[in-house]
């Protein structure tokens, strides 16, 4: 048999000291992005329109405040939250979601269910699925206050202020997609539209009466998500649309692709620039992407 040597105390504390310097510096290079991140845009305001493949999802941020419109197809979102928000920060100021469709909806649930939510807003569609049964049942769960979203309605969190343009109280669709909200966000003199999924039906019956500097282009580039009127009425400085890599539906359409074009408005997309984040200091912006 062979004996071990005995170990001195002085060693075993060597030994520890050595463990929990380790596991500090593991700590510290792994939460270092994130407080870089926020102490480098903590005065300004972010948007993240993220990869979450065929779907959309954006975490908008200003200090400790945010607001997630839209999860997703599935709970990859939580990965993206997990990584941009510091981790003693379990609380989301605002939750929307846009329409009820899976592409959207999916991954709010489990966001719902790990995250405290504050308040809720979305339009009582009628629409019979069981994902939205589920993610009303996980709204109820979950106590947050709840906004209908309805035209000329205005939401203020912190120093951000979103104004409802669409849809009209008891308005009704036989496609899901224009029931959808349609959201302007007031950042000091930077503004930002949220298409949702809404189509050129609802486009043309929208107003806005001021330039809007960054717009998410309607239902992921589809043939009939954008309006041309619309867009040289607000006249945005970059577009972005959220799609999945090499989707069955074709998006974002040639069609679509070449009307930004031909308006000279840059248009950035998430299956081939990853994540976009928008940062403004309320007055000009600048972005980055992924790849």
């Amino acid at each position: 048999m062979v004996s071990l040597p005995d170990i001195n105390r002085k060693t075993i504390e060597k030994l520890i000291l050595g463990v929990l310097l380790g596991t500090f510096l593991l700590i510290f290079w792994t939460l270092t992005p994130r407080f870089s991140a926020y102490l480098s845009g903590g005065e300004d305001l972010l948007i993240h329109f993220y990869d979450i493949g065929q779907g959309d999802a954006a975490l908008i941020e200003k200090g400790s405040v945010q607001i997630l419109i839209d999860g997703g197809p599935n709970d990859r979102i939580l990965t993206y939250l997990g990584r941009d928000l510091l981790p003693w920060d379990r609380e989301i100021e605002l939750l929307v979601l846009t329409h009820p469709q899976a592409d959207h909806m999916a991954g709010l649930i489990p966001v719902i269910e790990r995250y405290k939510v504050g308040k809720i807003l979305y339009y009582p569609s009628v629409y019979d699925t069981v994902g939205y049964k589920n993610f009303q049942e996980a709204v109820q769960k979950e106590g947050a206050e709840v906004l209908w979203g309805q035209a000329g309605g205005v939401i203020r969190v912190g120093e951000i202020s979103l104004q409802v343009l669409w849809p009209p109280a008891n308005f009704h669709s036989d496609n899901v997609n224009n029931e959808g909200i349609v959201i302007l966000l007031y950042y000091q003199d930077f503004e930002t539209l949220f298409l949702g999924d809404a189509e050129k039906g609802v486009q043309s019956r929208l107003h806005i009466s001021v330039d809007t500097e960054l717009i998410k282009v309607g239902h992921h580039g589809s043939s009939n998500g954008s309006y041309e009127p619309l867009l040289r009425e607000i006249s945005p400085d970059l577009a972005v649309v959220s799609v999945g890599a090499k989707n069955s539906y074709g998006h974002p359409h040639q069609q679509t692709i070449d009307l930004f074009a031909k308006i000279g408005i840059p248009l950035l997309r998430t299956d081939r620039n990853g994540t976009v984040t928008v940062q403004s200091d309320g007055r000009s912006f600048w972005y980055d992407t992924e790849r």
